[in-house]
């Protein structure tokens, strides 16, 4: 599935909160043309969204 991102480069995706149906995504936002962060207001800020599929729980390893 593809999710619109109002910003030029999403960078790092990750799913949260109590059953993992919250997509977090950070975008890039230094060095970034000027002119484009004033088109695309959400570059260097983080964004959540809800999605339908959840997220796997992370798997912890002892040592």
């Amino acid at each position: 599935a593809a999710l619109p991102v109002p910003a030029q480069c999403p960078t790092m995706p990750c799913f949260g909160g109590a059953d993992l149906r919250t997509l977090f995504v950070t975008t890039a936002g230094q060095g970034r043309p000027e002119a484009e962060a004033a088109r695309l207001p959400a570059s260097g800020c983080v964004l959540a969204m809800r999605v339908d599929t959840p997220g796997l729980p992370v798997a912890f390893f002892e040592d």
